[in-house]
């Protein structure tokens, strides 16, 4: 997330579009070579296991957090895709600042991605995404009266962070809201299956607001509305899971 858009950026006018992209597809390639020789099954699973498992969906916590997620997806990454664009256009940033915003963004995640997890596991993982998603929530409501420089730097770092938790916490989820490890590939299947449409959706109505209305706010508020459904889907499903005992791990 920090390297690709840079490599891009820096290629692109060079050798074009096309073999930019290709760039990429090669760095990935190589990335990809070497976990994939190195990767092994831990356990082998003593039979196959079900594609599907609608069962899961009759329990309460489970359904609530797949429906949280699909909403988290359809708003959280909505500033990821138009960060650059917005402090470009609004005039905030120069271009060339303008566009490290991303890289910026991305840099934050890596710290989302690894910290939450250590906490998680004294506080259970609902209990690190459900602050995860608050805070997503209110710094994209925030977005909108942020007009300077600092503002907008402060922003991507702390949104990429908080978002990031969306990344790495949501497999340790499932597991928690598995009743044994039987089953836990099946609903993570199911789970992002699912909620995979949430990424499908967001982004293009995201921008379908910005151009019917003109304005960069309906945009932020359509994000942050939809992460803020997410939050309420997750406490629920916290809730139901191991009751409104904070102290509780969940």
């Amino acid at each position: 997330g920090i390297i690709y858009p840079i490599v891009f950026y820096k290629l692109q006018p060079q050798i074009g579009f096309a073999w930019a992209t290709r760039v990429l597809g090669f760095i990935a390639l190589a990335g990809f070579v070497v976990a994939l020789s190195v990767m092994r099954v831990r356990i082998l699973p003593k039979q196959k296991r079900a594609l599907f498992e609608l069962g899961a969906f009759k329990e309460i916590p489970y359904t609530f957090f797949t429906i949280g997620l699909f909403f988290s997806f359809i708003g959280l990454y909505t500033p990821i895709f138009y960060v650059q664009s917005y402090a470009i256009q609004e005039g905030i940033t120069s271009q060339n600042l303008g566009f490290y915003l991303l890289p910026i963004l991305n840099a934050g995640s890596v710290f989302g991605r690894i910290l939450p997890n250590f906490i998680a596991d004294k506080t259970g993982p609902l209990n690190m995404l459900v602050p995860c998603a608050m805070v997503a929530s209110i710094l994209c409501f925030a977005w909108i009266g942020i007009q300077d420089v600092p503002g907008i730097v402060i922003f991507a770092l702390l949104y990429g962070f908080f978002s990031g938790g969306f990344v790495s916490l949501p497999p340790t989820c499932i597991t928690s809201l598995s009743p044994h490890l039987g089953v836990v590939g099946t609903r993570m299947g199911m789970c992002f299956g699912l909620t995979s449409f949430g990424i499908l959706i967001g982004t293009p109505v995201s921008g379908a607001l910005l151009t019917t209305t003109g304005s960069w706010k309906g945009t932020q508020i359509f994000s942050g509305a939809t992460v803020l459904l997410a939050l309420i889907c997750l406490l629920i499903a916290r809730v139901a899971k191991n009751g409104p005992k904070l102290a509780v791990k969940a």
